[in-house]
């Protein structure tokens, strides 16, 4: 049997046929009546029965740490776990309570329902969720410049210019924006108009591309700011900017300095490059810029980020049609909210006790701050909502000692994994295949204004539940009701996504096995507005210009992220290709000494990965590369750290981070080959 279902492992909810047989998943494939998709998948969409039916799946509730771990009856591990966090917050206030809300939960609608209105019973300010480790400058840098953290993205069909700058979506399919069937897109793209990527190692997506600049790493927001340099000079939509900007003549200041030499000096690239992308620029009028977790995880995030909105305003791209739109959302609605617009140096709202100069984002502190709370007593507890917060979290050493001494550690998942074994509750959740769901929190990421559907494929293996019924009854049996209007005694799955369903623009078919909605068309100009209130577009706040002057200068040798084909942030597809390993420019490795496969150290500031070095002619001069989501051996946290943050917005820096690539000591190296 053949059912329609759609992948929620990121942005671009692929359709899904899935063949099951009784309660088995045979094969999941692209479903090819899908009007978002078309029969696309990736090959980590293509593995969800595989994930499903893995040996390591968590199929029952467990409780106590690591060795002393035990199975569990339902009631007795949330009776104990409901006890537990009612003494805490008795003794210590509702703080003391800390949530972390993961990239699963993101992902499944009735979940992320269920975890707002828990944070709202509970009260607690402890909030936290991986916003903080790779996308937060994006909505910080919005606020202040245009009072509203949208995050725009091309207008498909009709953008004649995209331009992507340290994203892959190819590999990826997005950051804040979907792009689902990323290799026919970028086929279309290139033949109707002109793609060009900014990115220091020519990647999957850099290789489909009009052009690719393979720029220094760290340096992009030069290359834009040469751009904004002479489109003010020659070039501007001055109509727009009289209109819905400010500021124009001090951006113009801050960018003066951006010439070609000097850029040229600064980004690696020859002056010719420069002089091309901005004839491409020029030629195409309005365009869109997207950017990824190569930009926001690094240490110029922010003014990338920047430069990044300045191009689309100084074009006249920006929440306009065949530029750049701004979806509000099929269930969040944006263009019909009471926005409060945030002052030109964003949201200053103080931090934890521990680090008050972190600043609460969006109503949340960073994640940067969560060691420090528990090791000075402030964070007690912590629910973890299908978080692998050893590989997510900068400092995973610290942060591991800082997790075994909370009092209690629960974590609702689906695999059992190294988080799992140190909670002191680990709560099995359904997985994707086995629960209804409604694209919910990532509808704004779509390429309209729509939203996708679909009832479970198979029954829940073994005793898994989903996570609006463990969030529902932990709740009800701490006397708080974490699910308003949902009695998890009575309530089916069906019918708890049915409500959520019904919330959006237009009522949601649930009658059938799927279903794709769309409300409207684009919708165009209801940023504008907002940005009006605040006298237009803030080109020049005083901040960024602060952190421009202070960017120091590229250091000899850099780590960028990067994420690989097959794999799934933590969630690793077995029995594939991909391999973690020091990717290393050839001609950088062996001016160091290294031969393709040799052992090295990768050294920062925090740490160091002792792996093997492979040659990537991909990468630039200057930046190596190690995947991330890896544990163990080549695990990015070892060598990041929660005390080195961006001053505006307490992400710690993940990407672009200073290393050296040092041999490893003789005397070990021969023990080992001994050995």
């Amino acid at each position: 049997m053949i059912l329609k279902s759609f992948c929620r492992i990121c942005t671009s909810n692929c359709g899904l046929d899935v063949e099951v047989e009784g309660d088995q998943v045979i094969a999941v494939r692209g479903d090819e009546d899908s009007p978002l998709t078309a029969g696309y998948t990736c090959s980590k969409g293509r593995a969800a029965g595989e994930l499903q039916a893995r040996e390591d799946r968590l199929l029952h509730p467990m409780i106590g740490r690591e060795a002393g771990q035990r199975r569990a009856t339902w009631d007795e591990a949330l009776d104990d776990l409901a006890a537990k966090l009612n003494r805490i917050i008795a003794e210590s206030g509702p703080d003391a309570v800390g949530i972390f809300l993961g990239g699963g939960c993101y992902l499944d609608s009735a979940a992320y329902t269920a975890q707002r209105t828990m944070r709202e019973a509970l009260g607690t300010r402890s909030f936290y969720s991986d916003m903080s480790i790779d996308v937060m400058s994006k909505g910080v840098v919005g606020e202040m410049v245009g009072g509203v953290a949208c995050m725009p993205r091309p207008d498909f069909g009709r953008t004649r210019m995209i331009v992507y700058v340290g994203t892959n979506p190819v590999v990826s399919h997005g950051h804040t924006s979907m792009l689902n069937s990323p290799t026919q897109r970028l086929r279309e793209f290139t033949a109707n108009g002109e793609v060009w990527v900014l990115d220091a190692r020519k990647t999957e997506t850099a290789a489909r591309a009009t052009r690719h600049l393979h720029v220094k790493a760290g340096t992009d927001y030069a290359v834009l700011a040469y751009l904004i340099r002479e489109l003010l000079r020659d070039g501007a939509d001055r109509e727009y900017l009289a209109a819905h900007a400010q500021d124009v003549d001090k951006l113009a200041a801050v960018v003066e300095p951006f010439t070609a030499a000097h850029v040229a000096r600064l980004s690696g690239l020859a002056e010719d490059d420069l002089a091309d992308f901005l004839a491409a620029v020029r030629r195409n009028g309005r365009l869109s810029v997207e950017s990824g977790t190569g930009i926001s995880l690094s240490p110029a995030g922010n003014l990338t980020a920047w430069m990044s909105l300045c191009l689309m305003i100084v074009t006249g791209s920006i929440d306009r049609e065949g530029g750049a739109w701004c979806n509000p959302g099929f269930f969040l609605q944006m263009d019909r909210m009471s926005i409060p617009p945030a002052p030109p140096e964003g949201w200053r709202i103080p931090g934890p006790k521990s680090r008050p100069e972190l600043v609460t984002v969006a109503g949340e502190f960073v994640c940067a701050a969560m060691p420090d709370e528990i090791e000075q007593g402030n964070l007690r507890a912590m629910i973890n909502l299908s978080g692998h917060m050893l590989t997510c979290i900068p400092g995973s050493d610290r942060l591991e000692r800082a997790l075994r001494g909370l009092e209690v550690f629960a974590t609702i998942e689906i695999l059992d994994n190294s988080v799992t074994r140190l909670s002191t509750h680990a709560l099995p959740a359904k997985h994707q295949l086995e629960r209804p769901d409604v694209s919910l929190a990532v509808d704004p990421s779509f390429s309209e204004v729509a939203a996708y559907y679909s009832k479970a494929c198979v029954p829940a293996r073994g005793e898994a539940r989903s996570y609006w019924w463990i969030l529902a009854e932990l709740g009800r049996r701490m006397g708080r009701d974490f699910f308003p209007g949902v009695d998890p005694a009575t309530a089916t799955d069906d019918e708890v996504v049915a409500l959520i369903a019904a919330r959006g623009r237009r009522p949601v078919d649930t009658s059938g096995q799927c279903s794709y909605t769309v409300a409207q068309e684009r919708i165009y100009g209801w940023v504008t507005p907002n940005v009006d209130r605040i006298g237009g577009w803030r080109l020049a706040p005083d901040r960024l210009i602060e952190q421009l002057r202070q960017m120091p200068p590229a250091p000899p040798l850099v780590m960028i992220s990067g994420r690989q084909l097959h794999q799934h942030n933590s969630r690793k597809v077995p029995h594939n290709r991909d391999v973690a390993a020091i990717f290393v420019n050839p001609e950088d490795a062996r001016a160091l000494g290294f031969a393709d496969g040799e052992r090295a150290i990768l050294r920062s500031a925090h740490g160091e990965i002792d792996g093997n070095v492979k040659y990537d002619p991909r990468l630039v001069r200057g930046a190596c590369h190690v995947p991330h989501g890896w544990q163990g051996q080549y695990n990015v946290n070892t060598i990041t750290s929660t005390d080195d943050v961006d001053s505006i917005t307490g992400m710690p820096v993940m990407s672009n981070l200073p290393v050296e690539l040092v041999k490893v000591p003789v005397a070990e190296a021969v023990a080992e080959a001994v050995a």
